[in-house]
């Protein structure tokens, strides 16, 4: 090479290097624009990376990322706003905004047209239409919004953006807003599967905790839901019966009752309050008034169906207590019938035994024939008493409240309690303070009150070897305490606080109605008294009834 040539050559390089104009000084630097096979890649990695169950804040940064890589240089704003009240909720930016514009909410009217929105959906969403769009980013020069809507709610808005020192591409609006769009997408996709969950697991809750036993069964009879109120009512935990046949746990006596109710409710027709008997764990029955319907799913068909029941154990208890309460009612009249037919007679015998004794006596009769005599005499004597202690017994309200000796409370019970104690072999113990004060209250209420302490420790006590020990003495200056005391098998300690409970008893179906310390109890609350309850198991069981001694003391009659 010559070394003209060389010298032109040299011109023509330091004429490209050295005499090229600054950075700064050119109008408008250009934008590279994405081709639509890096678009397509980077929307498939896109859908891969954002699950729909993704937190938004995430969704918005997975996608602003991927904007930023696909349209380097620019600036990316996207500001979300509650679902509740409309509030900003989210910002993300890539760049750093005007302070006094973050919060700003409105679009632009050429954003307003694109889009077809509605003045009606505007005015809805409180979405001002200004004339031009103003620039978030304080770098910003000119750009786009674009909103995201589902359907008539907006979701938010997202503004695109450049410095003053670049030129926008004709191609980024229409590039960018089908991403912007499938963003929305995401958006409404995201917040509806968090709905759903939402109102899944709240109705959950609100199954589960609702007060009525509701469970649910499947196309299969397989146990899909049973709620705590049903668990808690048969006594079972969940995973014993999910995914079970419910049918196989009833005897066959109310599958037959059942099935029924199960097929109609899967042909549509619900049934309601129908009586059935549910087992137990431990093998007893829940008396139940059952509704059933079936569940429809997304296409209209039946999926299963639902009980919802209503436990009515206690109710029909209840009424058999009523009625049996209702046939004792019946035979006290009848009794009371008969002791009254009965006084005359024995009167009678009384009067004239009385007479033959004497008059045997003035006569020196044989002496088995006047002890005979002295028999038939203290017997008749004694059934007139009892059937004159019975007649008081059942009419307690007509007697008013007076003062009398506990003793002869003790000792009326006992008599009325006479085959009871002789049956279970039981012995009768009475230690009594010899200047105890005299109790104040209705004398057949006290006597109804021990004659169910003594019932309930003889049913207790072991045969042969029981004993009944009655202690009364003075406690304070107006009152008395009685202690009742048996050597039953006791109470558990975690029944102690229920055994004045209604309807709370322990003993097997058929034997007690869980009502009689439940009585004794209301009974010494009217009289102003107050009784507890001390146990040990194996060992008996004492009753401690604290009384008003005072004759002033006041007793509210029942």
């Amino acid at each position: 090479m010559t070394a003209k040539a060389r010298g032109r050559k040299a011109s023509r390089k330091g004429r490209k290097t050295g005499d090229a104009k600054p950075a700064g000084a050119t109008k408008s630097a250009k934008l590279n624009v994405p081709r639509s096979q890096a678009m397509l890649q980077e929307v498939l990695e896109l859908t891969e990376r954002v699950p729909v169950d993704l937190h938004e804040d995430a969704i918005v940064h997975a996608y602003v990322t991927s904007f930023g890589r696909l349209f380097p240089e620019r600036l990316f704003c996207v500001r979300l706003f509650s679902s509740e009240d409309g509030s900003l909720s989210t910002v993300y930016a890539n760049g750093r905004l005007h302070p006094a514009r973050r919060q700003l909410r409105q679009l632009s009217d050429a954003a307003f047209k694109q889009h077809r929105i509605s003045a009606e959906v505007a005015s809805k969403n409180n979405l001002p239409i200004v004339r031009q769009y103003q620039p978030m980013f304080q770098q910003g020069a000119s750009g786009f919004d674009v909103p995201l809507l589902d359907g008539d709610e907006l979701l938010g808005l997202v503004s695109v953006e450049y410095p003053a020192s670049v030129s926008p591409p004709r191609e980024d609006a229409a590039l960018l807003v089908p991403l912007v769009l499938w963003l929305a997408s995401t958006l409404k996709n995201a917040r509806s599967h968090r709905r759903s969950i939402y109102l899944r697991d709240y109705l959950g809750k609100l199954i589960d905790h609702a007060n009525a036993p509701i469970m649910v069964m499947g196309r299969r009879g397989e146990v899909r839901l049973a709620n705590r109120a049903f668990l808690a009512l048969l006594s079972y935990q969940r995973d014993e019966i999910l995914g079970r046949e419910w049918m196989s746990f009833l005897p066959e006596a109310e599958q037959q009752h059942l099935w029924p109710i199960y097929i109609n409710a899967l042909r549509g027709d619900p049934t309601t309050n129908v009586e059935a008997q549910l087992p137990r764990r431990d093998g007893s029955f829940a008396r139940v008034a059952v509704n059933a319907a079936s569940i429809l799913g997304p296409d209209g068909d039946v999926e299963g169906v639902i009980y919802i029941y209503r436990d009515v154990t206690e109710l029909r208890e209840l009424e058999q207590q009523i009625i049996h309460a209702e046939k004792l009612a019946t035979l006290g009249q009848l009794a009371a019938g008969v002791v009254h037919e009965l006084n005359n007679p024995l009167t009678s015998i009384c009067v004239y035994s009385d007479y033959l004794l004497k008059k045997g006596q003035s006569a020196n009769a044989a002496t088995a024939d006047l002890e005979k005599l002295r028999r038939i005499s203290v017997s008749a004597e004694r059934m007139l008493k009892f059937t004159r202690d019975l007649v008081a017994y059942a009419r307690p309200p007509s007697e008013r409240p007076t003062a009398f000796p506990i003793a002869e409370v003790v000792d009326q019970a006992v008599v009325f309690c006479a085959h009871v104690i002789e049956e279970c072999g039981a012995t009768v113990q009475r230690k009594y303070q010899p200047d105890a004060p005299r109790v104040y209250g209705v004398k057949a209420q006290l006597v109804q009150v021990l004659v169910n302490l003594i019932t309930n420790a003889c049913q207790a006590m072991p045969h042969g070897a029981g004993q009944i020990q009655f202690e009364a003495r003075s406690q304070g200056d107006s009152r008395l305490l009685l202690r009742v005391v048996d050597n039953g098998r006791g109470i558990p300690a975690e029944h102690l606080k229920q055994v004045f409970e209604p309807f709370f008893t322990t003993k097997s179906e058929g034997e007690g109605t869980g009502l009689g310390l439940s009585i004794v109890r209301n009974i010494i609350e009217q009289h102003r008294g107050e009784i507890s309850v001390q146990s040990e198991v194996g060992r008996g069981t004492s009753f401690e009834i604290s009384l008003a001694c005072q004759v002033a003391a006041p007793v509210v009659e029942p």
